[in-house]
């Protein structure tokens, strides 16, 4: 019962538009605090993941990252973002961004599923 809890707030963790959140900010502020807010928050998600040992939660929880980043973006862009992002429009460096978060997250269960095979 507990790691089914644990599965579900990780799926809702994912659900926070990461991505936007940090190009949103990149647009209004200039700042990039917000992707550092992202690295983290995908890292403690992925490593909340593989301590439930469910890798299958990175893949869905990046599909809903992914999808909860494109609808705010649909809704709350504005016209700077057009100019803001080039040579990417904004939903190009959506993809891009979570493209890259998707693969450092698989690299690290990979590499921690050879690192425990190694230790038996």
């Amino acid at each position: 019962m507990k790691k089914v809890f644990l599965k579900i707030l990780l799926l809702l963790g994912y659900c926070i538009p990461f991505v936007f959140l940090a190009m949103n900010e990149d647009a209004i502020t200039g700042t990039l605090w917000f992707y550092l807010v992202m690295i983290v928050g995908f890292g403690v998600l992925c490593w909340g993941s593989s301590k439930v040992k469910s890798p299958w939660i990175i893949l869905v929880g990046n599909i809903l990252s992914f999808t909860s980043s494109c609808i705010f973006a649909w809704i709350f862009q504005t016209e700077k973002w057009e100019y803001y992002f080039k040579p990417f429009l904004p939903n190009q460096l959506i993809i891009f961004e979570t493209s890259i978060a998707f693969v450092i997250q698989v690299s690290y269960i990979i590499k921690k599923h050879k690192t425990k095979e190694k230790e038996h």
